[in-house]
């Protein structure tokens, strides 16, 4: 029951999406039939003038501030040009029914690339069912066409057989989507580079979450250097699926310690972090900006800090042990080290197969 509940929330959402495509074909539609009328010179029946008279009013509603608040308000540069936020998708199979889509961002890096063998790991640890009732998702955080087309080549050589069954997809930005970065205000006492470069990264979580958000019934987080443990997909939705079935409260299921690796979410929530994190994309790194959403969610501030903490845990749960773990060393941000490690993960198997993996 749990499942199904899951299933038609899913099916709500497509039903959402179709319906503003629609209302776009509409729009297209009475554009066109103007132009029409206009090049003949004849004169409009009562019947078609009215009902392009309350078509015109269905569309003013639809360009209200309001109904673009969510994004509009705080990336303006995007008011006027929609089509910014759509993806240059580079590849996909079309799912859309699956219940775990897993987002994967990824941007150049000066040095080592984990990416392949990120993508090797997760799929290397799934079976064919939870292959079938998966979508990875991989985006590129880069305007270079060239980079673009040499990543996709790249995974497309290496994992012909995701690629073709539709397990994966890959998608970039539009050059136009991001904002002029040389105008963002300093915050937190950081260097420029770092106050763009996370801001940056925020917006490219935001422009993922954002496509995979009709995809699925949940979606996790990942980033592209880490590996899993076998069957993770399995024991997350299991988990997912029970709590739902024992109406226990949640809002992210953690599989992993470290920063916003391995957190899970209904699809249907997603638009809360998204609005969050537009909201104050240019203040913090996207994890600090998780973890105050949930305060702001959880926390009564007429109380102390242990109350605090006991109402985040209810709706932020852990699992343990953890089911990913960060394996690479050499930040995206160009100078910086990351040495972090969750150590609730215990290696297994598979997990040790990725030193053989790297080499091919």
């Amino acid at each position: 029951m749990a499942e199904m509940e899951m299933r038609v929330d899913h099916l709500t959402r497509l039903y959402e999406l179709k319906d503003k495509d629609v209302q776009e074909l509409i729009k297209h539609f009475s554009s066109v039939l103007k132009t029409i009328v206009k090049s003949l010179n004849v004169s409009v029946s009562e019947d078609i003038e009215s009902l392009m008279i309350a078509y015109n009013k269905s569309v003013e509603m639809v360009r209200s501030p309001m109904a673009h608040f969510d994004v509009y308000t705080f990336l303006p540069h995007l008011r006027s040009h929609e089509n910014y936020l759509r993806p240059l998708i580079l590849h996909s199979g079309g799912r859309n029914t699956v219940s775990m889509v897993f987002g994967v961002p990824t941007v150049r890096r000066q040095q080592q690339t984990y990416l392949i063998q990120t993508l090797i790991n997760i799929i290397s640890n799934m079976n064919q069912t939870e292959q079938k009732d998966s979508l990875i998702v991989v985006m590129i955080g880069e305007i270079d066409q060239q980079y673009l087309q040499q990543v996709t080549a790249e995974i497309k050589n290496r994992l012909p057989e995701a690629v073709n069954s539709g397990l994966v997809d890959i998608i970039a930005p539009s050059p136009e989507y991001y904002p002029d970065f040389s105008k963002l205000r300093i915050t937190l006492g950081d260097s420029e580079d770092r106050v763009r470069w996370r801001s940056k990264q925020n917006l490219d979580y935001v422009f993922l979450m954002m496509y995979c958000q009709p995809k699925g019934s949940f979606y996790v987080q990942l980033e592209d250097d880490v590996v899993a443990k076998p069957q993770f997909h399995t024991i997350m939705k299991k988990t997912a699926l029970q709590r739902i079935a024992d109406g226990q409260e949640w809002f992210i299921l953690d599989f992993c310690r470290l920063g916003f690796i391995g957190k899970m979410m209904r699809c249907s929530d997603l638009p809360w972090l998204i609005q969050f994190i537009v909201m104050f994309y240019n203040d913090k790194p996207g994890d600090w900006l998780l973890d105050g959403m949930m305060e702001t969610k959880a926390c009564n501030l007429e109380k102390d800090v242990r109350d605090c903490r006991k109402r985040k845990d209810e709706i932020w749960v852990t699992f343990r042990p953890s089911l990913f773990q960060h394996i690479g060393t050499r930040s995206s941000l160009n100078g910086k080290i990351q040495l972090l490690k969750d150590g609730l993960f215990k290696k297994s198997v598979n997990v040790k197969r990725i030193n053989k993996i790297k080499g091919k």
